[in-house]
């Protein structure tokens, strides 16, 4: 149960921190700091629910409404699993699936590498450029630009698209969407952070168009893309030129205005971030396990019920032992006879003390 309040708490914190990027980050003029905003979400996301939190207000020590979500969402886990073995079929699906997207990940970057090898590679200044006659160029991966061989670099419309590969590369995008692959194929249940991926994609096309100088001139951008439209698909993690969605590209180049609001925007990502800690926070015990599903000792729980087990075999024998059985019938008799619980009470005491008498005499 434990890894599946990870994976709860890793799709709460994510879905807090892809909320605020929709809202307040999205589509605005601060492309750096919405890359790192991604890329820190994605870490927070893994991180922040492997902390064990030990601060829990007394508000929600009483009425825990984060955390017995979770705790419901486990406990009808391990009742669903009732007599048959889901939490093991469930960890198996998990790697399996995953283990099935990291290896169509690791075919898709070496194909390219395939291509790279088939081509003919030059060095350049910064960079390695690969010339070849696939339809999908230009795209760029880590260190490699990919350009149609009868390309003319020197053409103004080829010039910028080069320029917009070469920002690519500069910026090490290539491996900012490795780590978001990497990302989704171990947590690929996780809604949000496929979200997040696209939107870092996305972000990484407007850093490179506003590498080249195009801000203000969407008609020249869409000139390029006419002339220059692409007749294939791209590979997957490559930076392609034609592989975000061309509308967005083309509004935040007209955008040419900067909001007086984006320092308040970024500032507020600390109260975003603080209550995403605050939840997870409210949603564990001090030992580290949601509220209400904490898991306890199985020494403790196996002593406690030895002892039970003990004691229940000691009140056995008390109860059938002479001493006991003569108080009984004593009890009955005097029951019959119509005797008062004064009497009763001297009768019971008389024998007790007889009984006394007797062990010090044996002793």
């Amino acid at each position: 149960m434990i890894m599946i309040s990870y994976i709860l708490q890793v799709v709460l914190v994510s879905g807090m921190l892809t909320a605020w990027y929709y809202l307040g980050l999205r589509d605005r003029r601060q492309h750096g700091y919405n890359r790192a905003y991604l890329l820190g979400s994605l870490a927070l996301s893994l991180v922040l629910p492997a902390i064990p939190f030990r601060w829990t207000p007394p508000v929600f020590a009483e009425h825990p409404a984060f955390g017995a979500t979770l705790a419901r969402m486990e406990t009808l886990a391990g009742a669903a699993g009732n007599g048959f073995p889901i939490t093991p079929i469930a960890c198996w699906t998990a790697v399996i699936v995953s283990s099935v997207l990291v290896t169509l990940s690791v075919w898709r970057i070496a194909e390219v590498y395939r291509l790279k090898a088939r081509a003919k590679a030059v060095k350049m200044p910064g960079y390695t450029l690969v010339e070849t006659d696939d339809p999908r160029t230009p795209f760029s991966f880590l260190n490699n630009l990919f350009w149609q061989r009868d390309a003319d670099r020197d053409d103004p419309v080829n010039r910028r698209i080069l320029q917009h590969e070469l920002a690519h590369i500069r910026g090490r995008h290539s491996w900012d969407s490795l780590s978001a692959q990497l990302a989704c194929c171990l947590c690929w249940m996780n809604p949000f952070f496929w979200i997040i991926r696209r939107e870092l994609t996305v972000v990484h096309e407007f850093i490179a168009d506003a590498a080249t100088g195009m801000e203000g001139d969407a008609e020249g951008f869409a000139r390029m893309l006419l002339q220059s439209m692409n007749r294939g698909r791209f590979l997957q993690l490559v930076q392609g030129f034609f592989q975000s969605p061309i509308k967005r590209r083309i509004i935040m180049l007209q955008n040419n205005r900067m909001s007086r609001r984006s320092t308040l925007r970024k500032t507020l990502v600390a109260p975003v971030i603080l209550a995403a800690i605050v939840v997870l926070s409210c949603s564990k015990t001090p030992g580290g396990h949601a509220a209400g599903g904490a898991s306890p000792d199985p020494a403790n729980t196996d002593a406690a019920k030895l002892a039970k087990e003990q004691l229940d075999l000691k009140m056995q024998k008390l109860m059938g032992s002479p001493v006991i059985q003569e108080m009984k019938k004593r009890a009955d008799a005097a029951a019959a006879a119509g005797m008062s619980d004064r009497d009763y009470k001297l009768m019971m005491e008389r024998k007790l003390q007889e009984m006394e008498q007797q062990n010090k005499v044996a002793h």
